[in-house]
C-alpha cells in the first residue's frame, strides 16, 4: 500500500491546494477581523480550507489552470478505486492496530479531495463512506505496540475530519452523528494527552506540529458543528 502524502499529515497535502482558490479569495476583510472568530463561518461544510462557494472553482481549476496538480490527486484516487482491498482499512481492531497505521488517515484525506473534485466518478463516494465506516468502527486509532505515541492517531484524526468536512452533504444523518462523535472522542483524547506529552508544551518536539494541527483540525469542525446545531435548535451559547 502506498501513502499519497509521503508520511506527512493530510493537512500539509491539502493545504497545497489552497493555490487553486487563493487568487479569488485575495480580498482583504475591511473589518480586519478573523473570519472564524466565534465560529462565524459562512454556512456549514466544507469550511476547513474553503467554503461551499469555492467548490465549483476548485472543480474548474482541476481541469484548467491547475490540471497538473489535480492529475496527481486523480491518479491516486483511481489507484485506490482499482484496488480497494489494498487501501481500505481493516474492520478488525486487532488488525488495524497491529501496524503503524498513519497511512489510513493520509489516504482518506486525499480520497475525500478526489471525491470533491470528481463528484461523478462512479464508486468513489461509496468507497470514501465505507472507508470512514471502517475508521469509525475502531475503538481508537493508536498502534497496539506504541500506545504512548499519538502520531498515528493524529494522522487519522486529520484525514477523518477532512473527509467529514468535504463529504458532509453526502453523509446520512446517522453517519454525521456517529462520525462527529468519533471526531469528538479523538480530539478529546489528544487534548487530554497534550497535558502529559512533550509535544503539548515543547515547541521543538518533532511530534508537536503533527499532533497540534490534528487537534486544531478536529476542534474547528467540532466548534462549527456545535454552532450549527445551536442555531437550528435556537440554543444560545456564551
Amino acid at each position: 500500500m502506498r501513502t499519497y502524502t509521503r508520511g506527512a499529515p493530510t493537512v500539509f497535502f491539502i493545504s497545497a491546494l489552497w493555490v487553486l482558490v487563493s487568487p479569488a479569495l485575495s480580498e482583504v476583510d475591511p473589518s480586519g477581523g478573523i473570519a472564524f472568530l466565534g465560529g462565524n463561518y459562512e454556512g456549514s461544510h466544507p469550511m476547513l480550507y474553503f467554503g461551499q462557494a469555492e467548490v465549483e472553482q476548485l472543480q474548474r481549476a482541476a481541469v484548467e489552470t491547475h490540471k497538473a496538480l489535480a492529475q496527481q490527486i486523480r491518479e491516486a484516487g483511481e489507484a485506490m478505486l482499482e484496488r480497494p482491498d489494498e487501501y481500505l482499512p481493516p474492520w478488525n481492531p486487532a488488525e488495524f492496530s497491529a501496524r503503524w497505521n498513519e497511512v489510513y488517515g493520509n489516504n482518506l484525506g486525499l480520497l475525500s479531495m478526489f471525491c470533491l473534485l470528481y463528484p461523478h466518478r462512479a464508486g468513489a463516494l461509496d468507497m470514501a463512506k465505507e472507508y470512514m465506516e471502517r475508521m469509525a468502527a475502531q475503538p481508537n486509532w493508536l498502534v497496539k505496540d506504541a500506545p504512548w505515541d499519538e502520531v498515528p492517531m493524529a494522522h487519522s484524526l486529520v484525514g477523518f475530519t477532512t473527509a467529514y468536512d468535504f463529504l458532509y452533504e453526502y453523509l446520512s444523518k446517522v453517519q454525521k452523528e456517529r462520525f462527529l462523535q468519533v471526531i469528538g472522542n479523538a480530539s478529546r483524547y489528544m487534548y487530554e494527552k497534550s497535558y502529559h506529552r512533550g509535544w503539548g508544551f515543547q515547541y521543538l518536539h518533532n511530534h508537536q506540529p503533527t499532533n497540534c494541527v490534528a487537534l486544531l483540525t478536529g476542534s474547528l469542525v467540532l466548534m462549527n458543528q456545535v454552532n450549527d446545531c445551536d442555531e437550528e435548535e435556537g440554543v444560545a451559547r456564551p
